[in-house]
């Protein structure tokens, strides 16, 4: 089991953001009542424009019909519950069934469904999550980690959605260097792996930092993911325009959350060496519809002008083993 209480304070940690508007409840997403007792609004809709019409047809009513029910199940439960105790079967089962419900939403691509949907949605998971965590006292570790699963995804096709509403840009997009100065300490291809002693393909640059150091956009987008992945540590995913993502990795904290906006240069983290790393740096890939492609033909200029420094392992403070170029010594790798 899980404290339900420990459960709501590493959502809203992973989630934490400056929040200025008031979080809307559930009752006034939905501008209805979910219970007999809640007063009834008279208030008239007002008339859909012609381009809400899409949009419209967008709108699950079968997900509105799931958090309806499950908002009214869970509130009776707590009713009946006495303060403190043990999530009870019901409850639990009318998680599992909101889950499931929610599965069968994110299957549909994200063209085919409607952000109004996916922010009602992750509302009332905050906001059932909170109420439990008041009444009970512990949750099933495998329900609680499939809470915050689909919090997550929840939190990914929000990005998605915003960057389909984003206006595609007519230029390529021209890549800035995620950190500053740039010191390049592996480059992409295969390589023996420094820690593993295997043979694998680097599907990236290793860019050496200092620990924290700011890790920048390469370019703008939308946020896809930022949380831990494995080997990769800390993680940030970011959205551009035509199919293409960039990635940042090993990063010792994040500073940016699912569905964020960013611009060249904003600040989405810190350097570190998370996940598997030997030392501190940033692991940074660019990918063009799935498929990993060499940094080093799609980064401009480093921002001082010169050509990127190549650092070998060997290198010491007075210079040795460095080398300026837009590629290493053919035959050696830095």
């Amino acid at each position: 089991m899980r404290p339900v209480a420990a459960l709501l304070v590493l959502l809203l940690s992973a989630c934490a953001a400056p929040r200025v508007q008031r979080k809307m409840s559930f009752d006034e997403l939905y501008d209805e009542p979910v219970s007999r007792s809640a007063p009834a609004r008279s208030k008239p809709r007002p008339q859909a424009k012609k381009s809400d019409a899409l949009v419209q047809e967008m709108r699950s009513p079968e997900l509105k019909t799931a958090l309806v029910t499950f908002v009214s199940l869970a509130r009776a439960t707590r009713a009946k519950v006495q303060q403190g105790s043990v999530m009870p079967l019901s409850q639990v089962e009318n998680w599992e069934q909101m889950n499931a419900t929610l599965d069968a939403f994110l299957r549909k691509p994200a063209r085919k469904t409607a952000s109004l949907d996916v922010v009602r949605a992750r509302v009332t998971l905050e906001a059932e999550l909170e109420e439990d965590a008041r009444a009970y006292g512990d949750m099933p570790a495998e329900l609680a980690d499939g809470v915050l699963s689909r919090m997550e995804q929840l939190a990914v096709r929000m990005a998605e959605l915003r960057q389909l509403q984003l206006k595609p840009s007519r230029k390529g997009i021209r890549f800035a260097w995620p950190v500053d100065p740039v010191h390049i300490t592996s480059v992409f291809g295969s390589r023996v792996h420094p820690i593993t002693g295997e043979d694998r393909n680097h599907l990236g640059l290793d860019l050496g930092a200092k620990p924290g150091q700011h890790v920048m956009a390469a370019a703008g987008g939308v946020v896809l993911r930022a949380g831990w992945n494995g080997a990769h540590g800390n993680q940030v995913v970011i959205q551009h325009d035509g199919e293409v993502t960039t990635r940042y990795s090993h990063l010792s904290r994040l500073l940016v959350e699912p569905g964020d906006v960013v611009e060249t240069g904003d600040i989405v983290g810190a350097a570190g060496k998370t996940g598997l790393a030997t030392g501190v740096h940033l692991h940074f890939e660019v990918w063009r519809k799935e498929e990993p492609c060499d940094p080093l033909d799609e980064l401009g200029p480093t921002p001082s002008g010169e050509e990127p420094h190549f650092v070998s392992s060997g290198s010491s403070e007075s210079g040795a083993g460095t080398r300026k170029g837009r590629r290493p010594t053919v035959g050696q790798r830095p």
